[in-house]
C-alpha cells in the first residue's frame, strides 16, 4: 500500500504541472498578442459600410490604423451583379489609400473590394457594402432645330439696254434722212429764188 508521504508527493507534482502548464500558456499568449496586432486594420472608409449615398462618390478613401505598404493595393467597386464598375490600384497617403472614381458608379447596391499590404509586409483584404441611391441621369436638351436657310433669290437676268442705232431719231433737223434734208434744202432753194424773181419783176414795173 502506497504510503502516506507517497500520496502527498504525487498531489504537490499534479500541482506544481498544472501551474507550470498555465505558466506556459500564459508566456505564449504573451508572445502571439502583439504579433497578431501587429497587422494593420481598416478604420474607415468613404463611402462607409451600410451607408446610403444620394450622390456618386469622386473617390474611395480607406484608412487604416498604421500607414500601409505603397505596393500591391488594389481596389474594385462591383455593382450588385458582381460586375466591375470601377477599379485601379489605390494611391498611398500616410495612413489612407485613395482610388480616384473618373466615371460616375451607377446607382444601386454596391461593394468595394480592396486589399493592401500592412506595415508588416502582411496582406489584408476585406468588402465595403454601400448603396448609391442617385437620380437618373436627365438627357441632355437636344439642340435647338437650325432655320431653313432663306431661299437664295435666282439671279435675273437684266435686259441689255438696245444699242442705239444710226438711225436712232434725234431732235431738229440734224435727226431728219439726208433725202428729206436735201429735199427741203431744194425748196428752200425755189423759194428764194422765187422770191428774187418776184422782187426784180416789181422793180421793173415800178420804172416804167
Amino acid at each position: 500500500m502506497p504510503t502516506m508521504a507517497g500520496m502527498t508527493f504525487a498531489a504537490a507534482f499534479r500541482r506544481a504541472r498544472a501551474v507550470v502548464a498555465g505558466l506556459l500558456l500564459l508566456t505564449l499568449a504573451v508572445l502571439v498578442a502583439p504579433a497578431a496586432q501587429a497587422h494593420d486594420m481598416l478604420i474607415d472608409s468613404r463611402p462607409a459600410a451600410g451607408e446610403v449615398l444620394s450622390e456618386a462618390p469622386d473617390a474611395v478613401v480607406l484608412t487604416f490604423n498604421n500607414p500601409p505598404l505603397a505596393v500591391g493595393s488594389a481596389i474594385t467597386v462591383v455593382d450588385a451583379s458582381g460586375a466591375t464598375v470601377a477599379q485601379g490600384e489605390g494611391t498611398v497617403e500616410g495612413a489612407e489609400v485613395l482610388l480616384p472614381l473618373s466615371e460616375p458608379l451607377p446607382s444601386g447596391d454596391l461593394e468595394v473590394r480592396w486589399r493592401v499590404a500592412s506595415s508588416d509586409g502582411h496582406p489584408i483584404e476585406g468588402t465595403i457594402a454601400f448603396t448609391l441611391d442617385a437620380p437618373a441621369a436627365q438627357p441632355t436638351a437636344s439642340a435647338a432645330p437650325t432655320a431653313e436657310p432663306a431661299a437664295t433669290p435666282e439671279p435675273t437676268t437684266a435686259e441689255p439696254a438696245a444699242a442705239p442705232t444710226a438711225e436712232a431719231e434725234e431732235t431738229g433737223l440734224a435727226g431728219l434722212p439726208t433725202w428729206l434734208k436735201v429735199a427741203v434744202g431744194v425748196a428752200a432753194l425755189g423759194a428764194v429764188a422765187g422770191l428774187v424773181v418776184l422782187v426784180a419783176r416789181r422793180l421793173r414795173e415800178d420804172r416804167l
